[in-house]
């Protein structure tokens, strides 16, 4: 991650060099120096990284690396800040010293970095680098591979569900199993299946998830079934009178997505007790003590991870899409890899996205790679791995995905235009940058760290999700490494924002948002603005967005002028955008509630 963070860092520099002379007269010499000196060090970071998993001064050799990458760009940040927002030639020369002197302290750490590379043994690496972080190989086929949900075949287990949502029996109908098993991609080909769509007069896929309010869910239940009117001062008893009303009158499947308490159940057994004739509820859990409060009366039906033939039938779809061709060796390694991941269909899956049009000989690197020590952790370690193989660009991007919320519907050009607007995205040729954006986006499709759950007409992406397991681990990986936080309101949980977070995503999750928390975010807001580039606010479905006090908004003007993404769609009737906003000069990408009218000043103009 480390590595990502540089070559961010060094893009911007090099860009201050060669594009805008005029504005760093001056200070050239110091930032054409500080750009070599960044760019030397990064050649030992696959070797410092590699070492740091067992090396505890390594691996924070590494953290302050990544520490002065920070540092370097918050200075040349901070330098375009100053001489932008003044014509004064005095301020200009006092923003030149600052800056002069701010290279003057990284110089000094710097030092401090390059001696310890000798001590610590860093070696320097080559072009080739390691083995498994290769640039993705541009596939040669007009056709994409098929989506893993094409992929994965569980006929029996498809054949037994469909019988039981067409015929009479229960109403309430549970899958359950391990996290990536399956359950989703499973009740997603249910729903999508012709027999299905021809049965029901309507089909509803709401996803729950941990990341929902029931009040908000009901809401969008209410929706999809035909209600209409104000719904924003409804209880829920009166929400779920409306379903059932609509419900006596249309056979209707309602998919329950990725349900894990059992007070969704209690809180929707209004509706599950008046489910009746031909319509069905479909749930899918982790959880056996879910599926049984949903309905008692029902027997859940248990997923199983894939036999040795399923599994070895699955990875050699998803890793020779369009080729069936592969040598006797390729096959026993493949055998060798099937077993590792244990018969859990994400595992399958991801692998076989990591090895496809891959060598032998990667095949073998890979094999030697994992660790057949780790037992119950195979997946994560899958993972990793695959997350490892990308370029830095491309882990920067899938890092991305970690400020959404649980199982949350992402549009493509939204997602692409804020890679853009961080400067993620390099430039290849001709392309435009959003064209280079959709190819990465394919790219993370076909290794399957991503899922795309809409295509365009000409089969681009339009929108697409995360598993929740790549999700922790996104997250898991951007929290380390500094590069974005996640702070929820579920369950009443303290926001607090820190000064090391670059970029922050806030999920309200409460309904209704208090008084309190509210305070509470425009507190920290007002303090803690060290370094802030992106601030992104979300509330997890329709009709849960929430009201924003113009002090909030004023803060976020006031104190992060740093900021390049601003993602306000989250926050419902917002105020009157402020003038402040021509403070700030590195904003790149703004996004406000679709159905507000902020007023937004001509200021904004100058930007």
């Amino acid at each position: 991650m480390a590595e990502s963070v540089l070559s961010l860092v060094l893009t911007k520099l090099s860009d201050l060099v060669t594009y805008e002379v005029q504005l760093v007269r001056g200070v050239k010499d110091k930032v054409s120096w500080l750009e070599s000196e960044l760019r030397w060090i990064k050649d030992f970071l696959k070797d410092a990284d590699a070492k740091g998993k067992r090396n505890d001064m390594v691996k924070n050799w590494v953290i302050d690396v990544t520490e002065v990458a920070y540092q370097a760009e918050a200075t040349i940040d901070t330098y375009v800040l100053k001489v932008r927002h003044s014509s004064c030639i005095i301020n200009r020369l006092k923003a030149r010293c600052y800056v002069s002197k701010e290279i003057s302290k990284i110089k000094e750490r710097l030092n401090n970095i390059k001696d310890r590379i000798t001590v610590y043994g860093i070696q320097r690496s080559g072009e080739d680098g390691d083995a498994l972080n290769l640039m993705p190989v541009r596939r040669r086929h007009s056709q994409p591979p098929p989506d893993d949900a094409d992929v994965v075949e569980r006929f029996n287990d498809e054949k037994i569900l469909l019988e039981r949502l067409l015929k009479k029996g229960s109403c309430v109908i549970s899958i359950v199993g391990l996290g990536g098993i399956g359950k989703t991609t499973l009740a997603r080909k249910l729903y999508r299946s012709n027999d299905v769509s021809n049965h029901f007069e309507k089909r509803i896929w709401l996803t729950v998830s941990q990341e929902n309010s029931v009040k908000g869910l009901l809401k969008m239940m209410l929706v999809k079934v035909g209600g209409v009117g104000n719904l924003d001062y409804l209880e829920e008893h009166e929400l779920i009178d409306m379903i059932n009303d609509s419900l006596r009158t249309q056979k209707v499947l309602i998919v329950l997505d990725d349900i894990w308490s059992e007070d969704v159940c209690i809180q929707m057994q209004g509706i599950f007790r008046n489910v009746k004739n031909e319509n069905r509820v479909l749930i899918t859990t982790r959880f056996l003590n879910v599926a049984k409060r949903a309905d008692p009366t029902s027997t859940a039906y248990e997923l199983q991870v894939l036999n040795e033939d399923e599994s070895l039938e699955l990875l050699k779809k998803k890793a020779f899409p369009h080729d069936e061709n592969y040598s006797s060796e390729l096959l026993d390694i493949c055998r060798c890899l099937m077993r590792k991941c244990g018969g859990l269909p994400l595992a399958l899956v991801v692998l076989g996205g990591l090895l496809q049009d891959k060598a032998p000989v990667e095949w073998s690197r890979v094999l030697e790679t994992l660790n057949w020590e780790t037992e119950g952790r195979e997946c994560q370690e899958i993972l990793a791995l695959s997350y490892e193989d990308l370029p830095h660009h491309m882990k920067l991007c899938f890092l991305y995905f970690s400020a959404y919320p649980e199982d949350y519907e992402i549009y493509a050009i939204e997602l692409i235009r804020k890679w853009v607007a961080e400067g993620f995205i390099p430039q290849e040729g001709n392309k435009t940058m959003e064209e280079t954006g959709e190819a990465i986006l394919k790219e993370l499709v076909h290794r399957s760290l991503i899922h795309a759950n809409e295509r365009k007409s000409n089969g681009c992406v339009k929108t697409c999700g995360v598993h929740d397991l790549l999700l922790d681990f996104a997250r898991s990986e951007a929290k380390k490494d500094r590069f974005l936080t996640v702070y929820s309101t579920q369950n009443d949980q303290p926001v607090s924002l820190t000064s090391s977070s670059h970029r922050v995503a806030i999920h309200f999750i409460n309904d209704p948002l208090t008084n309190e928390i509210t305070n509470e975010i425009t507190n920290e807001i007002s303090t803690r603005h060290d370094g802030l580039r992106t601030l992104m606010v979300y509330s997890p479905g329709y009709y849960q967005r929430k009201v924003c006090s113009k002090e909030i908004v004023s803060a976020m003007f006031t104190f992060h002028q740093f900021l390049r993404v601003l993602d306000l769609a989250g926050i419902d009737r917002l105020h009157r955008i402020p003038e402040e906003i021509k403070l700030l000069i590195h904003l790149r990408y703004l996004r406000l509630f679709r159905s507000d009218d902020p007023g937004l000043p001509s200021s904004i103009g100058n930007l």
